[in-house]
């Protein structure tokens, strides 16, 4: 999938602390990053505070590696929300070398509706799913 699919992009370049003894970024640096973009794809679409009582919780991550970032390297991360389902949605995310133009990694994530007050799973609420229908480039498959 190209980056032009994705309209929430951070841009950065790989600091040393991510780098493990291999040379190359450490695995839980993606998590990190994944759940940074995911942060601000939640401030920037939706609007409301992701510690407020109506929010997301995360129910599964999977990330795939295809290629190593290194130190100094620009990378892109990027995220977009591929399926709305009635209490969870899905999230992609992609890792790209801006300088290679490659793309190194992507993230799965299933992020689920949560009432942090009651404890409870909700339903993604209808202005939620309008949000992010009308932010996308690409639709959300419903």
């Amino acid at each position: 999938m190209p980056l032009s699919d994705f309209r929430s992009v951070g841009h950065f370049q790989v600091p040393f602390c991510d780098i493990d003894m291999f040379q190359h970024v450490n695995n839980a640096s993606y998590v990190v990053w994944a759940e940074t973009s995911r942060c601000v794809y939640f401030d920037e679409v939706l609007g409301v505070p992701l510690t407020g009582a109506r929010s997301i919780i995360l129910a599964k991550l999977e990330i795939t590696y295809e290629r190593p970032l290194e130190y100094r390297e620009h990378v892109a991360v990027a995220s977009r929300v591929t399926r709305i389902g009635n209490k969870s949605y899905d999230l992609l995310t992609e890792y790209w070398s801006e300088d290679s133009g490659q793309r190194a990694a992507f993230c799965t994530a299933i992020l689920v509706g949560y009432n942090y007050e009651t404890k409870q799973t909700i339903v993604i609420p209808q202005e939620w799913r309008e949000r992010i229908a009308a932010y996308e480039v690409v639709k959300p498959q419903l």
